[in-house]
């Protein structure tokens, strides 16, 4: 509920810096932007831990500890990649790859 209520309100404040200078306003102020896009942040973490942490992968032998532990190391390699500079599709890529990997070789050890 605290994340459907998050993408809410992130959702509005987004909608309400897109719609402001259409209606007239001349500047939005700095602080506010940073506030928005600080916001805005939190909410995508906050989603991306949720889901890794309830991930579950059947062809895993212990997917209940396997499966999140795997996609935690792909996310988080995704994110450092992205934190160093890279673009979102190598991220991404990545990531995918690093998890694709990490899952066939331990499947093939069950």
């Amino acid at each position: 509920m605290n994340v459907v209520l998050a993408v809410a309100v992130v959702g509005a404040g987004s909608l309400m810096l897109r719609l402001l200078p259409l209606v007239g306003a001349t500047q939005i102020p700095d602080r506010l932007s940073v506030h928005a896009a600080r916001a805005a942040m939190a909410v995508l973490a906050a989603m991306t831990v949720r889901t890794v942490l309830r991930y579950r992968d059947d062809a895993l032998a212990g997917s209940l500890v396997t499966a999140p532990v795997l996609a935690t190391l792909a996310v988080g390699l995704g994110l450092w990649l992205a934190y160093r500079g890279r673009s979102v599709l190598v991220a991404s890529i990545v990531g995918v790859a690093t998890y694709v990997v990490l899952a066939a070789a331990f499947a093939a050890l069950r």
